[in-house]
């Protein structure tokens, strides 16, 4: 549509406005940057029209809006990445299309060269210290992201799980500060959204000192994962299998991978 089109031309403009060089293409707009490491989000959200009004509660440091979802997934990743842009200058990916099966991260697979990056940065997951790996079973990496202050959950899909296995580098999806999202309730808390952008900006500041993070795919979580699936692919129990993620490390899956089977 015409204006998610201007919505991209606005990034497209914007990332030139930071003396980078984007490619703008069917699908995605791509930017390489200074800075080893990938920092990607979404420009589309579930919901066709963005919201007639915005509040914002001063107490509990919250947006939300009386009239319809806000789209805080991904917005806040949009915003986290060009925040970030003023101070540094990663690589960058802003992909469409996500909520309907990462289209544009397959279309970015298709046309540009694999980035020579040590890992993937995706802003792109609910709440305040949330690190979501998928089915990258690179124990250092996780160890790497969780001493910056975020704690290993599970989540099911997003353009890191498409980009990284097919790349074959490490990625990671944080929280963003939104909750709810999908629905008309969605609201962002602001102070958590900007914490995650400080720690990013940490990130890159030391991204010398971090090696680069190779995908290692866990055949053990991809099968852990589906067992809490219903033949339609529908969730038995998501917070049953998010609190187990969040309790394991990932080299624990193989030894108990006997005590859970399909329902």
């Amino acid at each position: 549509c015409s204006a998610c089109r201007s919505y991209v031309q606005k990034i497209y403009d914007y990332l030139k406005k930071v003396k980078m060089t984007p490619i703008f293409k069917d699908g995605f707009v791509y930017a390489k940057g200074e800075i080893p490491i990938l920092l990607v989000a979404h420009m589309d959200t579930v919901f066709e029209e963005p919201p007639k009004r915005l509040f914002y509660d001063i107490y509990e440091d919250m947006i939300y809006s009386p009239t319809g979802g806000i789209g805080g997934d991904d917005r806040c990743g949009i915003y986290a990445i060009t925040k970030i842009l003023k101070k540094f200058k990663p690589y960058v990916l802003f992909t469409e299309d996500e909520e309907i099966g990462c289209i544009g991260a397959w279309k970015a697979i298709e046309e540009l060269e694999k980035p020579n990056v040590k890992y993937i940065i995706e802003f792109d997951r609910r709440g305040s210290n949330d690190c979501v790996f998928y089915e990258c079973g690179n124990d250092k990496f996780m160890n790497y992201i969780e001493s910056f202050g975020f704690k290993t959950k599970c989540g099911t899909y997003s353009d890191i799980s498409v980009l990284g296995s097919e790349w074959n580098i490490a990625s990671v999806n944080l929280s963003s500060g939104y909750y709810l999202e999908h629905t008309n309730e969605e609201y962002i808390i602001f102070h958590e959204l900007v914490n995650n952008i400080k720690r990013v900006q940490k990130m890159l500041s030391v991204y010398r000192q971090a090696p680069y993070f190779d995908y290692q795919d866990n055949y053990y979580l991809s099968r852990l994962y589906d067992s809490f699936l219903d033949s339609d692919d529908n969730w038995y129990d998501l917070s049953k299998f998010e609190n187990f993620c969040a309790d394991k490390k990932k080299n624990e899956y193989q030894k108990e991978k006997g005590q859970y089977i399909k329902k």
